[in-house]
């Protein structure tokens, strides 16, 4: 009797990493932070010199309707006093937009040269962190400490700890909501290619071309438009009052 073993090494979640301060990391995330940054400034600089009152362009156009809509959102969930906040929820979209679109780059390499940095926990978790923190700072400025500290003891002072958790888990959900969904993305991207060896052309799988195309198209907008809306959500309390 013969026994033969099949193996397929699938390695989920590597790195090109490197050595800082003698801690490993990854540099292939901080590249495509930076270029996500790069075309988030270049588009935004480009728009400021061909914007005009006339008849405006396509990069216009699509630049006006999602800040339209977004400036309707803070409107309707925090009023007039949330003008401040547009511009933070504005940029971080398209940010987050741009940086999971850079998947659908083929540049042919494992781990690849330039991945989604939401798709590794520590770019959405430090995200998280950094808007929370203005969450606090702007409660802090609006409504002052002491109504600030006594939010923690509302409806009734006997709700503290669990307010307390809900506050310190704030920034643990908002990671794990970005994280999960482009890392899964990721997961099934690599699935897809060892599971379904189908081609569309000489060295491309049909299915990964297309799960790269719907994850890119509809999974990162949506993850997008869910950061910015819970962003805006946070916000509300901290400008209105927890009265509101």
């Amino acid at each position: 009797m013969t026994s033969v073993t099949t193996t397929t090494n699938i390695t989920i979640g590597g790195h090109i990493t490197g050595k800082f301060l003698s801690m490993t990391v990854n540099i292939d995330d901080i590249i495509s932070c930076l270029v996500a940054g790069a075309i988030l400034l270049t588009l935004g600089f480009w728009m400021r010199v061909k914007v005009t009152s006339g008849v405006p362009g396509r990069l216009q156009m699509f630049f006006e309707a999602i800040v339209g809509w977004l400036q309707g959102q803070v409107k309707q969930s925090i009023g007039d006093k949330g003008k401040a906040v547009v511009p933070l929820v504005v940029t971080i979209f398209f940010y987050i937009l741009f940086a999971n679109s850079l998947e659908m780059l083929p540049t042919g390499h494992n781990p690849q040269y330039l991945p989604a940095p939401t798709g590794d926990i520590n770019f959405p978790f430090a995200m998280a962190i950094f808007v929370i923190l203005l969450v606090h700072t702007t409660y802090i400025r609006k409504q002052g400490i002491k109504a600030y500290l006594g939010h923690y003891f509302k409806p009734y002072p006997v709700l503290f700890p669990i307010n307390l958790v809900e506050e310190i888990t704030k920034p643990i959900t908002l990671t794990l909501r970005l994280f999960g969904n482009i890392f899964a993305g990721s997961v099934l991207l690599l699935l897809i290619a060892y599971l379904i060896p189908a081609k569309i052309i000489v060295g491309i799988p049909i299915f990964d071309v297309g799960w790269k195309l719907f994850d890119g198209l509809f999974v990162g907008p949506i993850q997008a438009l869910i950061f910015s809306l819970l962003t805006i959500m946070y916000f509300e309390t901290a400008i209105t009052g927890s009265e509101h």
